[in-house]
């Protein structure tokens, strides 16, 4: 096609000639000669009719520009032009856009797809949506470029419309195989947070919902939807039992996946890299063993005069020690107390060199820490001695290795139970295998409410600020507890969220008991618990469990009195264990006893060091203590007996109407 030029163009003087082929539209003047390509041209050139002569303008990323012309059938040189921009851009929209439809239709819209599909529609709009297209290529065109203007030109409320659309075409395609996965078929809520499939999912699953149905069915509509194959999905749980039960379901229901604890995950990790599994020392499981060592390296230690002197100061300013003639007994109670703070320290002082957080720490706590150096140094050269290593050399290395690339990570899908457990170090682990993949998922599955181990690192804030930690996430919850009663559901949730931090969750229990689920009754004697369970003996004579439930072992009862107590009621099956050792179990009556005002909140504090190497300090008081009170109280199915003593916790007194 060939145009000549208007002698009197004033928009670009200096121009000679224009010629436009199947390759683009050529410019030429008296010294230069471009090519403006059809790949580079934004969007088709368009024909305007002028006062005196049509111009034909050229569209760039840049800029655009105009040139006269004279002399031609301009409907027909328009469509031309259009036919010949397509020819070049039309393959890559249709294929786009197609490629586009594919994902929307077999995945569910998650944060990532959105973005992705919003930068694409964002590059075509620019080149697609800004002219109008000759009708005699709609027939081609239309729908295309309908899809590419819906999706560029969503709103929250299309997103989300979308969205739901999916969920209810997923749910209606599984619906079989949600009515069977588990012993009987799942919820709504349940349902929908399986097929929600999002890169960063954060499930909070209350007392008795039915969490670990959940993360199996997961696992099942990810292996029959094809989203992933049993090789790319780990199931993280914090205990062996934990991670054997998961193990075992997963067998029943025939699927298979990838199940392990931190600890195995670890173990795994490093054997991979170094060719062979680590050996835990030994001081891993002997806490005594532990403070045994450290009692013996200070012992050691004590040889150099100057460290000596250091030591027996920080015994006397922060342990109340007074020595007879300034001279240091190591058989003393103040140096049984340093040691078990100095065992509790080694692991937290590890967690915080690994995650950077040290620097502020050693400036405020230099007294304590100048002792205590020289002895985690001892601690580590006893390790590397033994040629073996604890927990958290394991999930440190661990991390290294698969940040640094030596570990290849084969999981798309991390599936993590009780995430209200986790440490920033164990999140970190996580991360980093998640960060070695395009697009990887953590569906993480865990309850606010039931967060209680501070103390071993665990980090709440993970859980109620998740999308601050891990980018931008689905927050689902479950809806129904099967374990226990509206009247304890209504009554624990309401205990447990005085503390405004935590989330307020609408649950709904599967039955209203004809009994009350709690029961507080008087504790007159030490053993008061033996008349409830007579209670529970007399009016149930089929096989019954009973869970006595106390804040601390002391208060429990002995493995002899417990044996005698299974022997005398034959149909019982009664156990005893603190309230930290109950989460995750039920029973079909439970038993809250030792609940005075000294144990129940705990009195005693954390070391101020200790606190400080530990997760902030929640400003709510005794928030810990109130969610530990929380898990004992819905532990049970049928029945929660609480002994109420002469000077009571404050927490029966709330309890109380």
């Amino acid at each position: 096609m060939q145009f000549t030029v208007h002698t009197l163009s004033r928009l670009m003087d200096g121009i000679s000639a224009m010629s436009i082929s199947t390759k683009g539209i050529v410019i030429e003047t008296k010294s230069v000669k471009k090519l403006y390509t059809w790949q580079i041209q934004s969007q088709p050139p368009v024909i305007l009719n002028g006062k005196i002569t049509p111009k034909i303008q050229v569209f760039t990323p840049e800029s655009s520009f105009k040139v006269r012309i004279q002399g031609c059938d301009l409907e027909a040189a328009q469509f031309e032009l259009q036919k010949l921009w397509l020819s070049s851009h039309v393959n890559k929209l249709t294929q786009s856009i197609a490629k586009l439809e594919s994902l929307l239709e077999k995945r569910y819209l998650s944060h990532s797809l959105l973005l992705t599909a919003q930068k694409m529609t964002s590059e075509l709009a620019g080149y697609w949506l800004n002219w109008s297209l000759d009708k005699r290529f709609e027939r081609h065109l239309a729908q295309t470029r309908f899809t590419l203007e819906e999706v560029h030109t969503w709103q929250q409320q299309d997103i989300d419309e979308f969205r739901e659309a999916y969920i209810k075409k997923q749910l209606h395609d599984y619906e079989a195989y949600f009515d069977s996965v588990a012993s009987k078929p799942l919820t709504i809520a349940q349902r929908r947070a399986c097929v929600v499939v999002d890169e960063r999912q954060l499930l909070l699953a209350g007392a008795g919902t039915g969490k670990t149905s959940v993360m199996i069915a997961k696992v099942g509509y990810l292996l029959n939807a094809k989203l992933a194959n049993s090789e790319q999905i780990l199931m993280l749980a914090y205990g062996k039992e934990a991670a054997d039960e998961m193990q075992h379901r997963l067998k029943n229901a025939n699927f298979d996946a990838t199940c392990r604890t931190f600890h195995s995950l670890g173990t795994y990790i490093l054997g991979q890299v170094e060719g062979k599994p680590p050996t835990l020392s030994s001081l891993c499981h002997h806490d005594k063993k532990k403070q045994q060592f450290i009692h013996d390296a200070l012992v050691s230690l004590c040889q150099d005069g100057a460290y000596k002197q250091r030591l027996l100061q920080l015994l006397m300013v922060h342990f109340g020690y007074n020595p007879q003639e300034r001279e240091l007994d190591f058989s003393a109670s103040a140096v049984a107390r340093l040691v078990k703070q100095f065992s509790d320290l080694i692991s937290l002082y590890k967690q915080a060199s690994s995650l950077g957080s040290l620097q502020n720490l050693e400036t405020e706590f230099e007294d304590l820490l100048s002792v205590f150096r020289p002895v985690i140094t001892e601690y580590q050269l006893y390790l590397n001695n033994e040629q073996t290593i604890d927990y958290d050399d394991m999930i440190n290395r661990a991390t290294k290795y698969v940040k640094e690339g030596r570990f290849k990570s084969p999981w798309l899908h991390i599936l993590v139970d009780e995430f209200q457990d986790i440490s920033l170090v164990r999140a970190e682990l996580v991360k980093e295998l998640l960060a070695q993949h395009t697009r990887s998922y953590l569906f993480a599955v865990g309850d606010d409410w039931q967060s209680i181990y501070r103390f071993n690192g665990a980090d709440l804030g993970l859980t109620t600020n998740f999308t601050h930690h891990f980018g931008a996430s689905t927050v689902m919850q479950l809806d129904k507890t099967f374990r226990y009663g509206q009247d304890l559901l209504d009554l624990a949730s309401h205990f447990v969220c005085q503390n405004p931090q935590q989330i307020v969750k609408q649950v709904r229990a599967q039955s209203v008991p004809d009994a009350p689920s709690i029961v507080i009754t008087p504790e007159m004697s030490v053993n008061a618990y033996t008349s409830v369970i007579k209670q529970i003996a007399t009016r149930n004579s089929g096989h019954t469990s009973v869970m006595i439930l106390a804040r601390y072992h002391k208060q429990l009862p002995s493995k002899e009195e417990l044996m005698l107590l299974n022997d005398q009621y034959m149909q019982l099956d009664i156990t005893a264990m603190t309230f930290h050792a109950a989460k995750g179990k039920e029973a079909d009556f439970t038993i809250l006893t030792g609940l005075d005002k000294n144990s129940v909140p705990a009195l005693r504090q954390n070391d101020r060091i200790i606190d400080a190497f530990l997760p902030p300090l929640e400003a709510y008081p005794n928030a810990e203590e109130r969610r530990l009170f929380y898990v004992a109280l819905t532990r049970a199915k049928r029945q929660a007996y609480i002994m109420s003593p002469s000077e009571p916790s404050t927490f029966i007194k709330e309890l109380e109407p």
